[in-house]
């Protein structure tokens, strides 16, 4: 990496810092010139045995390499600082060494150009030479190599005093401040990894609107894993840097821009909080035109078919569920359970499924006619419904005509449950109510205030009473004093463990192909149970309905609301309680 000038003899100095402070050089000249380079090695000693290398910018305009080296020996800690003359390496020019500089340290484009003093285009033109002078395909293997082979240069000053230290920080004034970084022996579990530009973590929640109770949950589950991933001193002694953004989940521009900001900042991945069917796919698209991981919960048939339409494209793309084509059959074969068994005796043989209209599809309304006819019931209606302001009583006019043994209604909008069961406790429908999804969100029992109590309600991911959920939740409230719920918390809490598992096996976070091969391939276990993504379009599978196998699967659990809290009723297997058949009028 490192030539030596052809056109004078090589140069090099060196100074001791022996116990009790005190320094020793024979090159008394040149470190007067370059006091900070004394300052250095003086706060070295205090760090632990250890080594540190980097570039300097002399007084004299010319290039160092330094090398920093604390021991310990019988007499006390003695450290010795070497500067050498050397050439740029890789080639770089001065202004290009002071770019990747920047870069490795994680500054954007804007404000590389505030520190180094030109424009931000021009400063994308220096990264594009940069990228090819290292062999780099991106801004993120090119930090990452940069702090690899210690090529950080120190100092330089920008147009308002700050300088960039040879570790990276960004410090005021001239003096690049203290050394401690590089390549020390030991992690530091709880804080910034030494030396080592951080792994950073994008990610997307929607807080407001009528998800921000999913959300929340989500964006504390994700920062107990980066907080417990941090105190084992990161990985491979890198650190996670969470990098959250707050959307509007039912705003495109909102959405997209922040797919951009995260896109600027060289994220590592990404992970995505459930957003409106109307905008994410264009988010989604756009994260992968980036190639980083994107991993997300949504169960829209249609990213699962965009992505086995499109892997070339999209192949970065993880969704960590089924999707909710699969709530279909299994209400059916919920229903089928219960009568068979004798656990519920209906009145009759008619269905009706209230479908999201995002997602309304005619074959999907043929497949569960089938299914249900298959095991001897009748869908008398398959009506598509909006996220929200649905005309409820309207449909619960149309529901209470047909007089149905069971209806489905698939919304993930707790107010617009809130307003279903109230319109049909007022109509007197005595239907068996069953739901999907939304009751996973912390404490719904409570805030529904009766309305749910009978309701059956399932998910095609969530949590499960074993050792591993347990544990987690245990965490959960210990750090906010609050439920975690049975879905999103356990979710993006395992979406974290997962990439963090991946970026361990890969041992290159910025290779973006071989993290996905990675988590392609591999079986995870986490809070929420396994993930496997074999299924249709690079999804995971649930146990029964894409495998019996249920190491690689994620139970379809169906609950039932008794008492003010959810119990799980089946699969019988996983059942901790019995079905309650709702009162006969």
């Amino acid at each position: 990496m490192e030539r030596r000038l052809e056109a004078e003899p090589e140069f090099r100095v060196r100074l001791v810092v022996e116990p009790g402070k005190r320094v020793v050089t024979g090159a008394a000249g040149f470190f007067a010139r370059n006091r900070p380079l004394v300052g250095h090695a003086v706060r070295a000693a205090g760090e632990g045995p250890g080594v540190l290398r980097y570039y300097w910018r002399g007084a004299d305009r010319r290039l160092y390499r330094v090398g920093i080296e604390v021991s310990v020996t019988e007499r006390g800690t003695v450290t010795g600082l070497e500067a050498r003359r050397c050439e740029a390496p890789w080639g770089l020019t001065e202004r290009e060494h002071e770019v990747l500089t920047c870069v490795a340290v994680g500054m954007t484009n804007p404000e590389t150009a505030e520190r180094v003093g030109c424009g931000a285009r021009t400063v994308a033109t220096h990264v594009e030479r940069i990228l090819v002078k290292l062999g780099a395909p991106t801004r993120t293997a090119a930090a990452a190599l940069a702090v690899d082979e210690d090529a950080l240069l120190a100092p330089f000053s920008g147009p308002e005093g700050f300088a960039v230290t040879a570790v990276g920080r960004v410090t005021g004034g001239c003096d690049p401040g203290p050394v401690t970084g590089g390549r020390r022996p030991a992690a530091r579990p709880a804080g910034r990894s030494a030396g080592r530009r951080p792994i950073r973590l994008g990610a997307i929640y929607p807080l407001d609107g009528p998800r921000r109770f999913d959300a929340l949950a989500m964006r504390r589950g994700a920062a107990i894993a980066v907080e417990e991933v941090n105190a084992r001193g990161g990985v491979g002694g890198r650190r996670i840097d969470h990098l959250a953004i707050e959307v509007s989940g039912d705003t495109d521009g909102d959405l997209l821009r922040a797919v951009e900001y995260l896109r600027s900042h060289d994220v590592d991945a990404i992970t995505l909080g459930n957003v409106s069917p109307r905008y994410h796919l264009g988010a989604i698209t756009m994260a992968a035109e980036y190639r980083a991981p994107l991993m997300h919960a949504m169960v829209s048939p249609s990213i699962t078919e965009h992505v086995h339409d499109n892997p070339g494209v999209l192949g970065q793309t993880f969704q960590v569920c089924a999707t909710e084509t699969a709530y279909l059959s299994g209400f059916v074969r919920t229903l089928d359970l219960l009568d068979r068994s004798g656990q519920w005796r209906p009145g009759n043989r008619r269905l009706v499924a209230l479908v999201r209209e995002d997602d309304h599809d005619p074959r999907r309304a043929a497949e569960l006619d089938e299914l249900a006819g298959a095991r001897g019931w009748d869908l008398a209606a398959m009506v598509p419904i909006a996220d929200t302001r649905v005309p409820w009583a309207e449909v619960v006019a149309g529901i209470q005509a047909i007089g149905p043994a069971a209806v489905l209604v698939c919304t993930y909008v707790e107010d617009e449950l809130r307003r279903f069961l109230q319109e049909l406790r007022r109509s007197g429908c005595r239907s068996l109510v069953y739901t999907v999804w939304t009751p996973t969100i912390p404490r719904f029992e409570e805030r529904m205030e009766g309305l749910a109590e009978g309701l059956l309600w399932s998910t095609v991911i969530g949590t499960y009473g074993d050792p591993v959920s347990a544990r987690f939740m245990r965490r959960y409230r210990h750090a906010y004093g609050d439920e975690p719920g049975s879905g999103s918390a356990a979710i993006h809490y395992d979406m974290i463990h997962m990439l963090a598992g991946a970026w361990s096996a890969v041992g290159r976070p910025w290779d973006f192909g071989a993290v996905v091969r990675s988590l392609r391939e591999n079986v995870h276990r986490g809070a929420a149970g396994p993930y496997y993504f074999g299924g249709r379009g690079q999804r995971a599978l649930a146990y029964p309905d894409d495998t019996w196998d249920a190491s690689l699967a994620h139970a379809h659990l169906v609950h039932q609301v008794q008492d003010g809290r959810s119990r799980v009723i089946a699969p019988v297997e996983l059942s901790q309680h019995a079905f309650r058949a709702p009162a006969q009028p």
